[in-house]
């Protein structure tokens, strides 16, 4: 099934062309429809794809602008964090993350544009645009591994005020069902703690807090009148 809706072939031509995005689009569309019947499916055809673009993102061989907006000259005083998970198994590489995101926050936002133009990404490493959506990633082992820099705005949470506002912490495994470990809720609490003492305890939330079209980080992260939630156990740890 992966063969025709996703060819390798098809797809080194299409990423030469700067407007590849309104046909990335499309295919992610496909992963969804298919999802809904074949999620086995569905979830293998997501990782051709993510793998291809991860590949071709490290060769230079995607097509993106040479320059373009400054979108973190938008950066505002740092005043809020947003919680996030994966929702991947942990060891997710920064490579793939940058793939990932490529296609899931950056193509549909610039293919909605008026103004047509390659994506581009202010976002620069050793030369080369990443799409990082976070300012820190969370290892399961409990440490902490930063990404973006506090003067730039990840394309996290939905909300572009909010965006230019916060910093986005990021937890390296799938959440949906299951509580962080305490060492993993520690390293977050001290990182808060440590780097950004003048957000408010009322200023910290989850990322389905800001945008309620998801659950991330958890569906356990919220207390609820059955369960409580584990954004307390982390304030907690914060504020004790």
């Amino acid at each position: 099934m992966t063969p025709e809706i996703f060819n390798r072939a098809e797809w080194e031509k299409k990423i030469e062309n700067p407007f590849w995005y309104d046909d990335v689009t499309q295919l992610m569309e496909a992963v969804t429809i298919l999802h809904s019947h074949n999620k086995v499916e569905a979830n293998k055809l997501k990782d051709a794809i993510y793998s291809f673009f991860e590949e071709k993102l490290r060769e230079g061989k995607v097509s993106l602008g040479t320059d373009g907006k400054k979108w973190n000259l938008e950066r505002k005083p740092i005043d809020t964090i947003v919680i996030h998970h994966t929702s991947n198994p942990e060891g997710l590489s920064k490579d793939r993350l940058s793939a990932i995101e490529l296609l899931r926050l950056y193509a549909p936002a610039y293919a909605k544009r008026t103004k047509r133009e390659p994506i581009y990404s202010d976002h620069i490493r050793d030369g080369k645009q990443v799409f990082w959506p976070y300012h820190w990633m969370i290892r399961a082992d409990g440490t902490s591994e930063r990404l973006l820099d506090d003067d730039e705005i990840g394309w996290q949470a939905g909300n572009w005020d909010i965006n230019c506002r916060s910093i986005a912490i990021c937890i390296d495994d799938d959440h949906q069902y299951s509580v962080p470990d305490k060492k993993e809720l520690k390293i977050i609490a001290d990182l808060i703690r440590s780097q950004y003492s003048q957000v408010s305890k009322d200023r910290i939330f989850g990322h389905c807090e800001i945008n309620p079209k998801t659950t991330c980080p958890s569906e356990l992260f919220l207390n609820t009148a059955e369960r409580h939630g584990w954004k307390e156990d982390l304030l907690e740890m914060m504020f004790r």
